[in-house]
């Protein structure tokens, strides 16, 4: 029963956590922007692409996340902390309408885009690498490192569906909309960012709990 609990769990932060920091809603209309000199078909084809690159990133941190942390000699609740305060970065500038695609080359080589900026760090940012490592260590059995593997998948899929219909859905929720959508995200992360820096401040300095 305990062990199906954290499954459910770590499931949940995972898929939420990772959905939430990819923020398609709010990149839609960056999307948009980044692809407007490219043909439908092109643009389809870049959306897939960066989509998968930026699954494969995500995918191969989290599997290789432990073997960092050895050779660093990171404690989990040192990538905790630090996880947690770049989450709440990350939150602040979604909820202040702050952007990645603020720095971003509109000149930028078409052929290029898909994967810098779209599929990263976009999508698979600082933020989304670190919480699926976070998690993944979390992770004691195969079965807890399979439910987070398989919310990492269906959070992407998630994305790539709206990404996808990105002109139908800038159609029905236009900037107003993404900018509404992206600040409650951005309060949704803030409390998973929290959450994880303080069960790591508790477990590095136990008489904080006291």
């Amino acid at each position: 029963m305990q062990l199906s609990f954290l499954a459910d769990t770590l499931f949940v932060h995972a898929l939420v956590g990772v959905f939430v920091i990819v923020n398609p809603f709010g990149n839609v209309p960056l999307f948009i922007s980044l692809t407007q000199k490219l043909t439908p078909a092109e643009r389809k084809n870049a959306i897939i692409k960066s989509v998968i690159i930026a699954t494969a990133i995500l995918l191969v941190f989290a599997l290789i996340g432990k073997m960092l942390f050895d050779m660093l000699n990171v404690t989990l609740d040192s990538l905790r902390i630090a996880g947690g305060l770049l989450l709440l970065a990350i939150a602040f500038d979604m909820l202040m309408g702050r952007s990645p695609a603020s720095k971003i080359d509109e000149d930028e080589e078409r052929e290029s885009v898909a994967v810098t900026p779209m599929a990263t760090p976009l999508l698979a940012g600082p933020g989304a690498m670190t919480t699926v490592m976070i998690l993944m260590n979390e992770a004691s059995t195969p079965v807890l490192k399979g439910s987070i593997m398989l919310a990492i998948l269906l959070a992407m899929i998630a994305a790539f569906i709206i990404l996808i219909n990105c002109e139908w859905v800038y159609n029905v929720i236009r900037k107003d909309g993404a900018r509404v959508l992206t600040k409650i995200m951005g309060i949704v992360l803030a409390t998973i960012a929290v959450e994880m820096a303080v069960k790591g401040l508790l477990h590095a300095f136990p008489a904080l709990g006291v």
